[in-house]
């Protein structure tokens, strides 16, 4: 089975923050995506419980956690906790960080790589930040 997204436009940042603008931002059912995207499904389990992780969507876009109040942020916290597997792409945090869903899974930030040392480095012996 094969699902293509369907095509989005960019805006620039400042033009998705303006006021007016997040007034005439459509809803997505799905994250906005410029090329399609590859899903494949596994054998067994795999596609049971990766079929459980898309059933379960969360919009956390900065109009809908105002619009619940920031609700939406601790219910997805919550069913992280009871299905223990999400996927989350970043969010904009206004004024100041909350981190309510880190606070609720016990989590943490990572300001350094991860680094495994079985899997070589891209771009090795680089001392200088990537940006």
């Amino acid at each position: 089975m094969v699902r293509v997204a369907p095509q989005w436009s960019p805006q620039p940042l400042s033009e998705i923050l303006s006021s007016s603008s997040l007034q005439l931002q459509p809803s997505f059912d799905r994250v906005p995506v410029l090329n399609p995207i590859v899903e494949m499904d596994g054998d067994e389990m795999t596609r049971i419980i990766w079929r459980m992780i898309k059933d379960k969507y969360f919009d956390l876009g900065l109009q809908n956690r105002d619009a619940t109040d920031d609700r939406v942020t601790v219910e997805s916290a919550e069913a992280t906790l009871e299905y223990n597997v999400a996927v989350k792409c970043a969010t904009i945090t206004p004024v100041h960080s909350k981190g309510t869903i880190r606070n609720i899974l016990n989590g943490t930030v990572f300001r350094e790589p991860i680094i495994c040392h079985n899997i070589q480095r891209i771009v090795s012996g680089n001392a200088l930040t990537l940006v």
